[in-house]
């Protein structure tokens, strides 16, 4: 399994709005909660500025009886062949910003990916 680092941020590729996950916790949770809504060409980013791909795989034999595991069918991640810019994810947390009504998003700026994230946590704050 890939290491992500928490923090991370779920860009859907059908929404401009940005998922923030504070942990592995957040993302079980999402999966349980919101599975219909994760697509194919969704990515994770981390706080470290990783890019993931988020897989969603059929279950391989869903005719053999084995146990049946409660993680075996949640999206995996797969390292990511299309990395997200810093420019580009600017641009993602003001369009975020300005979705949720947060004005004055166009002076949002940073400098590396993990205070994006935070900014995104704390805009979901306020």
């Amino acid at each position: 399994m890939l290491a992500i680092c928490w923090p991370a941020i779920i860009k859907q590729q059908a929404s401009e709005e940005l998922i923030y996950l504070a942990n592995q916790t957040d993302w079980l949770e999402y999966c349980c909660l919101q599975l219909h809504l994760i697509g194919s060409n969704d990515r994770l980013l981390d706080s470290e500025g990783s890019t993931f791909d988020i897989v969603i795989e059929a279950q391989a034999h869903p005719q053999q009886h084995q146990a049946h595991h409660p993680t075996a069918e949640l999206p995996q991640f797969r390292a990511s062949q299309h990395p997200i810019d810093l420019v580009t994810f600017i641009q993602y947390v003001r369009t975020h910003a300005t979705l949720n009504g947060h004005c004055c998003s166009a002076k949002l700026v940073f400098t590396d990916i993990k205070q994006g994230i935070d900014t995104v946590a704390y805009l979901e704050s306020i």
